[in-house]
């Protein structure tokens, strides 16, 4: 991992200047510095895994918290420009997948960075939102008839909701494979016992999974 401009833009994010972020990353982006998988996997991804409080900022850690998911998202919004002008010419477009967070899983920033990486590696995905509700998701199933469904959680509190949702999925929908990523499942605990077709921990992870879909 290059993390030649990592301390810089950690440094601007602890100042909570969105603006001099936002410009930061794009000029790194225009002239070609960093490419865009290299933006995401060495600086926007560490930025969020290695966020802590001070024993001062306690009182407003949450609020600290999204202040800096605010200005990822921003970025994240304005590199997805850069995705589009990097996606292969030769797209992988007969295997629909779908991405999304579960019921009450708020945090989106890694659902959408792996959208964004699946489409350079010229898969069909979409993401389609956070926080989404069980039936929710249920009928996008329906509607997109995808043939892979990404769940994204965060938070370790949100895996028994996942569990529930998966369950429903491979009742209604046992044709669609299940996909999930994200911190929570770092250290899954046996007695859960989620079923899954893929689990994506890292990039690696990812492309192996794309190369499956590729060649499926």
């Amino acid at each position: 991992m290059d993390t030649t401009y990592l301390k810089e833009f950690m440094d601007i994010l602890a100042l909570e200047d969105k603006e001099k972020a936002v410009l930061f990353v794009t000029q790194l982006l225009e002239t070609n510095t960093l490419d865009i998988k290299t933006l995401y996997l060495s600086l926007l991804a560490p930025s969020l895994t290695h966020f802590f409080c001070t024993e001062q900022d306690q009182d407003v850690c949450i609020w600290k918290e999204h202040t800096r998911t605010s200005i990822i998202r921003t970025i994240l919004e304005i590199s997805y420009l850069y995705v589009l002008k990097n996606m292969p010419k030769k797209r992988y477009l007969s295997k629909k997948i779908v991405v999304l967070t579960p019921a009450f899983e708020l945090h989106e920033i890694g659902a959408i960075m792996n959208t964004h990486f699946m489409l350079l590696e010229g898969l069909n995905a979409t993401y389609i939102g956070a926080n989404t509700p069980k039936q929710e998701i249920l009928s996008s199933i329906r509607a997109y008839q995808p043939d892979y469904i990404a769940l994204s959680v965060t938070n370790p509190y949100n895996l028994v909701v996942t569990k529930q949702t998966i369950e429903d999925i491979r009742r209604f929908f046992p044709e669609v494979k299940i996909v999930l990523g994200g911190q929570a499942f770092s250290h899954l605990e046996p007695s859960l016992d989620l079923t899954y077709d893929y689990l994506l921990l890292n990039y690696e992870d990812l492309k192996e999974f794309a190369k499956d879909v590729r060649t499926s």
